[in-house]
């Protein structure tokens, strides 16, 4: 600090508009100080072949303390404090977030409700629970669907079917309400992955990405972009808001010492 108000009062009394000497005195003065900082040790005893004196030192530094340096300082750490501007256009701009906690996990609490009440209806086609066996809608999914395109899987495809429209309608409330939710999550990308796989067998990328179809989107954007929903929830967890983390906040061991 004593190094540091050296430094600023001695700058602001030197460096005068008319003055020539005021910009090279001021280079030498604090070139010499500093040098004499790292010359001199702590415990005030001069270091071999030095010129400074540690008297000199304390001289120096009572001799240059302006009353008006706790102003400076002040409005010096003013003009340094960060304006909302600043953090769109400085180099925050820029900056990725690397830890999804405080205001930053805020977004995660709609996308998250959203995308999970979403996904509630396309698991109960043909009635108001899921699995309506006999019904038009599921029987349709079946026989355009689940036969023709997942015909490899072992089983009934009657059991395919029905699973695919539990976990979408179960997963999608447990994603809602985050319970659970890394494993409804993991469970809901994995019916998106092979929606995205039965879109792309049936009628391929369509031109993705410079394309144009009559629905104004591909076939297998929406289960791509919910994939990459449950992705990241899988990854991240359900954030604030949540059953989740309540139930952490009462069994977690991490923070106690």
């Amino acid at each position: 600090p004593n190094l540091l108000k050296q430094n600023i009062n001695f700058y602001n009394s030197m460096m005068m508009p008319s003055s020539r000497f005021g910009l090279f005195g001021t280079f030498m003065f604090l070139c010499l100080t500093n040098i004499s900082s790292f010359i001199l040790p702590s415990s005030g005893k001069a270091s071999v072949g030095s010129t400074f004196a540690p008297q000199s030192r304390h001289v120096a530094s009572s001799s240059f303390v302006s009353p008006g340096f706790g102003r400076f300082a002040t409005e010096l750490q003013e003009a340094k404090k960060e304006t909302t501007w600043d953090r769109i256009t400085g180099p925050k701009l820029f900056k990725t977030v690397t830890n999804w906690s405080g205001i930053h996990s805020v977004p995660l609490v709609p996308l998250r409700i959203l995308a999970g009440l979403l996904m509630v209806h396309h698991g109960s086609e043909g009635g108001l629970g899921p699995a309506n066996f006999g019904t038009e809608q599921f029987n349709g999914f079946v026989d355009f669907i689940v036969k023709p395109y997942f015909s490899f899987l072992p089983g009934s495809p009657d059991l395919w079917a029905a699973i695919h429209d539990y976990v979408e309608f179960f997963g999608g409330l447990l994603l809602a309400v985050g319970f659970l939710t890394r494993p409804a999550a993991l469970s809901l990308l994995a019916t998106m992955l092979g929606a995205v796989y039965f879109h792309l067998s049936s009628v391929g990328a369509q031109g993705f990405p410079l394309g144009h179809v009559p629905n104004y989107s591909y076939d297998f954007e929406e289960p791509a972009l919910y994939a990459l929903i449950f992705l990241m929830f899988w990854f991240n967890g359900a954030g604030p808001l949540s059953i989740d983390s309540i139930i952490y906040d009462k069994i977690s061991q991490e923070d106690v010492e």
